[in-house]
């Protein structure tokens, strides 16, 4: 399965995109690196194909080159607006499989803003991006996309994959949240004051069952969800953990976003903070839990992001990823349903809106 995808605009990319596969190759495996032009099979469906490699959530390389969001028809219309636009379809599928889009500018061009994009890709404006310059390709872009590469859990061809830390320290981390908020002043509400639909919680005057972490939660909506999902909510996990979140919405999409939580100080962190060391990676000392997607009727479906949250740096890395899967309940106040993060763990998770 190919674990690292590269995204060009034809036109100006192909070059450093086949110089790129190359040099990845060397470290991770050829068979972990999908260049369309060498693994496309003859006769095979190019749509299909691409839409299984992404499917399996890859780490997506996308070369930002002068032509990526400015190439245009011969009648002047820009490509990138097409919606079978090559670059754009893969763009589009990385972000809805929950795969990690990394960025890189190459030889600095800028990257697009968000009026330059279709409503589809805005989500790409918020990735960090990383330099790839000719000049300094060897000598210091390369390596700092593959100790990033590395960071996600691809592994070097013929080396262990780097140990990731479990979820469990993630939701403690995220919990010391609630205890920084309280100190600011920020109020939120105790367990027993959520209120849960009875096909989540059972009935009012009953004690109900702890979750069962291998299945989800069902929520049943008696009707679809109505008005706006934004505004501060509190997720609980299984274990009765709670971690405070803030929800933006814009139509259909959602961004699911945490406060910066300090972890270098978490024992449970220390396996994971020593491997970043022994690699020479720069220091983490905060996580950021992000998540983004679609609400369709009474689901949300978003890919779920956990990035370093340094306070001072060149820029954030990715620690982990996966998909998170919610039921809106009744006038939209409180959504249940599963996490499952790609370094195999997995919980089952309410949310609650806070006044």
């Amino acid at each position: 399965m190919n674990r690292i995808f590269i995204s060009y605009r034809t036109i100006d990319g192909a070059k450093d995109a086949s110089r790129l596969a190359d040099d990845l190759g060397r470290v991770f495996g050829d068979d972990q690196v999908f260049l369309d032009r060498q693994d496309l099979r003859g006769g095979s469906s190019w749509r299909q194909e691409i839409a299984r490699a992404i499917g399996h959530r890859p780490v997506v390389l996308l070369l930002i080159t002068p032509c990526f969001a400015a190439a245009r028809h011969p009648d002047g219309r820009l490509r990138l607006h097409d919606a079978d636009d090559p670059v754009r379809l893969e763009v589009e599928s990385a972000i809805d499989a929950g795969a990690v889009l990394m960025p890189l500018r190459v030889d600095g061009t800028p990257m697009p803003q968000a009026d330059d994009l279709p409503s589809s890709m805005h989500a790409l404006t918020e990735r960090h991006a990383l330099p790839l310059r000719t000049d300094d390709w060897s000598r210091l872009d390369l390596p700092r996309i593959i100790a990033d590469i590395e960071r996600l859990g691809v592994a070097p061809a013929g080396t262990p994959a780097a140990p990731r830390p479990r979820m469990h320290a993630l939701r403690w981390a995220l919990a010391a949240a609630v205890l920084l908020l309280t100190l600011a002043g920020v109020r939120y509400a105790a367990r027993d004051d959520i209120v849960l639909p009875p096909t989540a919680a059972g009935p009012r005057d009953a004690s109900p069952p702890p979750p069962d972490p291998s299945r989800p939660l069902e929520v049943k909506a008696a009707e679809p969800a109505r008005g706006s999902l934004e505004g501060r909510w509190l997720l609980t996990t299984a274990d009765g953990d709670r971690i405070p979140l803030t929800i933006r919405q814009q139509g259909e999409r959602l961004l699911l976003r945490s406060e910066p939580v300090r972890v270098d100080n978490d024992p449970d962190w220390r396996a994971y903070l020593d491997t970043l060391a022994a690699m020479k990676a720069g220091p983490l000392t905060h996580i950021l839990f992000t998540a983004e997607g679609r609400l369709s009727a009474d689901r949300a479906d978003l890919a779920v992001v956990i990035a370093s949250a340094e306070e001072r740096g060149e820029g954030s890395f990715v620690v982990d990823t996966g998909h998170l899967d919610l039921r809106v309940g009744p006038e939209g106040r409180v959504m249940a349903g599963s996490l499952q993060l790609n370094s195999g763990e997995r919980d089952t998770v309410v949310l609650a809106r806070q006044p």
